[in-house]
């Protein structure tokens, strides 16, 4: 997707998707205000304007298109993280939504590029590229942790030829991960990654992202205390909190599960959908790696690296 294409994203349908709904409609509908997803808010001060796509949030004058949007709600993250965060929550929402706006954005969209497909001649194979590897160490994955729990993908682009680590997920598409691209390619799906592949563990661990994932394998091979089980644990994740009300079947099979979820909304939002869905049962790991957003930035940031 372009940026262009990426701004065409309705607010209105990415904000629904996270379950947060307008409080009143203006305008015939055209302006909706919403209690703010940014800031405790009474007031319903957060407007969103839907023919332009534009909101503002009047509590704290901050406001702008869809990215800025995703740039607000994601906290630090970087303009590059807010377009894969913002094309991860269409998919989630081409699969949930059944009629909307979002529904005609992607028909539209797919149309346009129904003769130009986003990737081509996908070729899957060990990971074993130099680069890709020492990207996963600039993450503080040594190759040991990525040889075991990566492949990696060729593809094309445009005519041009790409490559990127590749992680597999449930349906066989794939998370796709270098040093200056982040998507995916074919389903989106959850990964599971078990102890015994013939029988689940009592408890589980779930994260966001695959890159969590393999920062929890290294800290657990270090012997880490504080933020690993004592006792080995079955691995979901959920490669987008977009898809999290999906995985609810695959961790109700177990005792309870430690969540490792981003300290930001969408974070937030996944571990509250979790948590009502089986109360009692979900145990917040975030808390332990906090302020950092996430269980690799405490690796990189911490100093634990």
């Amino acid at each position: 997707m372009t940026i262009e294409e990426i701004k065409m994203i309705p607010i209105k349908d990415i904000l629904s998707h996270m379950g947060i709904e307008p409080v009143m409609s203006r305008c015939g509908g055209e302006q909706l205000m919403y209690n703010s997803p940014l800031r405790p808010d009474k007031n319903a001060s957060f407007s969103v304007n839907t023919r332009k796509n534009l909101w503002m949030d009047f509590g704290t004058q901050l406001g702008g298109n869809v990215i800025d949007l995703a740039i607000a709600l994601k906290g630090d993250c970087t303009f590059s993280e807010a377009l894969a965060w913002l094309e991860e929550q269409v998919g989630g929402l081409d699969m949930v939504v059944s009629e909307g706006g979002i529904n005609r954005f992607l028909e539209e969209l797919s149309s346009k590029q129904q003769d130009k497909p986003f990737l081509s001649n996908v070729q899957v194979e060990e990971l074993t590229n130099p680069s890709l590897l020492r990207y996963l160490e600039s993450r503080g994955i040594p190759a040991e942790i990525g040889w075991r729990y990566c492949k990696e993908a060729h593809y094309t682009v445009r005519d041009r030829e790409y490559f990127s680590i590749a992680f597999m997920n449930i349906l066989g598409g794939m998370e796709l991960r270098n040093r200056y691209f982040k998507g995916c390619h074919g389903a989106k799906a959850l990964t599971i990654d078990r102890v015994d592949k013939s029988q689940r563990t009592p408890t589980c661990c779930v994260f966001e992202g695959f890159m969590d994932f393999l920062t929890y394998r290294l800290l657990e091979d270090s012997g880490d205390c504080e933020l690993v089980p004592r006792r080995p644990c079955d691995c979901i994740i959920l490669n987008s909190t977009c898809i999290t009300a999906q995985a609810i079947p695959f961790i109700d099979v177990y005792r309870c599960a430690y969540c490792f979820l981003d300290n930001d909304y969408a974070g937030r939002q996944a571990f509250g959908t979790l948590c009502r869905a089986m109360p009692g049962r979900i145990h917040d790991m975030s808390s332990k790696f906090m302020p950092y957003n996430d269980l690799n930035d405490y690796l990189m940031l911490s100093g634990s690296w």
